[in-house]
């Protein structure tokens, strides 16, 4: 089962980070914090396929869920983060309800999309339990597990947010603030009318369509202020920002001795 689809269907209010530096062993360490999941950022960050297994792995070592950010709507960036084990994927930079229906297209299986089928790393290599029961058995499976979650970080995104959440597959939002106030003209203004006019609409439309809200926060504050807005997930800063500012508290207070 996928833990966090679990948690947000009872109301829990799961916290992620996402990894642009990470290695199997960070990944071991962080099954000591209390994460919920952790991001592959494969759009920002340096991972190719191998080492994204590798941090796959060690996620679940770890007890810890699986997303990966894929860099586009490729069909082999979303093939083989599924094929790998990703339990869900987050996707950047779409802006039409085309973009959209292409992502479901790819990421899930029949008679919601056209995902490829290959016994691969995520399906035993073709010995799922669920395929021995049947493909058809499989295929719904992984259609309700993997959480097949787009961004809305564009204007355009934001304009037909409401149609998106109606869309079979889409299985929640996540909001990319920094870009979304790119692109509303108000760069990193999170306090700008414009962005939190944007922010409810996006909410509204979530529950509207009750499906989960997802967030980027990059502080503890800013993740504490989402929580209360209604959102149902936040992915809390980056793992390169975490281990610098950890550094730089204790070495200044090292230092002031």
């Amino acid at each position: 089962m996928n833990q966090i689809k679990e948690k947000m269907l009872k109301k829990e209010k799961p916290l992620g980070t996402f990894l642009v530096m990470a290695t199997q062993s960070h990944i071991e360490c962080m099954g000591e914090f209390g994460l919920d999941y952790v991001i592959i950022d494969t759009e920002h960050g340096p991972y190719d396929t191998e080492n994204m297994i590798s941090l796959i792995r060690g996620a679940e070592r770890a007890g810890i869920t699986p997303f990966v950010r894929v860099a586009n709507t490729d069909h082999k960036e979303i093939q083989r983060c599924l094929d790998q084990g990703a339990k869900g994927i987050i996707v950047p930079m779409l802006n039409t309800i085309e973009d959209f229906k292409r992502v479901v297209s790819l990421a899930k299986y029949k008679p919601l999309g056209n995902r490829g089928f290959a016994g691969v790393r995520s399906n035993n290599y073709g010995y799922d339990e669920n395929i021995s029961a049947g493909i058809e058995t499989f295929m719904k499976k992984c259609n309700d597990e993997i959480l097949v979650l787009p961004q809305c970080e564009t204007v355009g995104a934001l304009e037909i947010i409401e149609e998106v959440v109606q869309l079979d597959g889409i299985d929640g939002i996540f909001v990319g603030p920094f870009d979304l106030s790119i692109s509303l003209g108000v760069p990193v203004q999170f306090d700008h009318p414009r962005f939190l006019e944007a922010i409810d609409r996006i909410l509204n439309a979530c529950k509207k369509a009750n499906k989960p809200a997802i967030i980027y926060a990059g502080s503890v504050e800013a993740t504490k202020d989402a929580f209360a807005k209604g959102f149902d997930s936040v992915a809390y800063n980056i793992d390169a920002s975490v281990f610098i500012n950890g550094y730089k508290r204790d070495i200044s207070e090292i230092r002031s001795i």
